[in-house]
């Protein structure tokens, strides 16, 4: 449940930074499935961020994490933390080439 919940920040907090990054021209969206999401719509974007871990959190309900859905998951965590990491150095270098 708890890696659920973190997919659900993740995703929320992965898609305002990249709105952010993006808007300030600081970043391009590096997959081009969402590339091509946000060039239709920002709205679109959001709610895929936000609709497939609340589809997890669902599916969590209905069967419990075990075996390779649970790998899957902490494989996903993994991922998400690496792109919020590299979300955080580009807002460092964001910051200290605006100022």
């Amino acid at each position: 449940m708890k890696l659920c919940l973190f997919l659900l920040f993740a995703g929320a907090l992965d898609a305002v930074l990249t709105h952010f990054g993006i808007s300030s021209g600081f970043v391009e969206e590096g997959n081009p499935i969402m590339k091509h999401i946000i060039e239709k719509s920002w709205s679109y974007f959001y709610m895929i961020k936000i609709f497939l871990p609340l589809l997890l959190l669902g599916l969590f309900y209905l069967r419990p994490l075990k075996g390779w859905i649970r790998t899957l998951i902490v494989s996903t965590c993994v991922l998400y933390l690496t792109v919020l990491v590299y979300h955080m150095v580009w807002i460092i270098l964001y910051f200290n080439t605006s100022t």
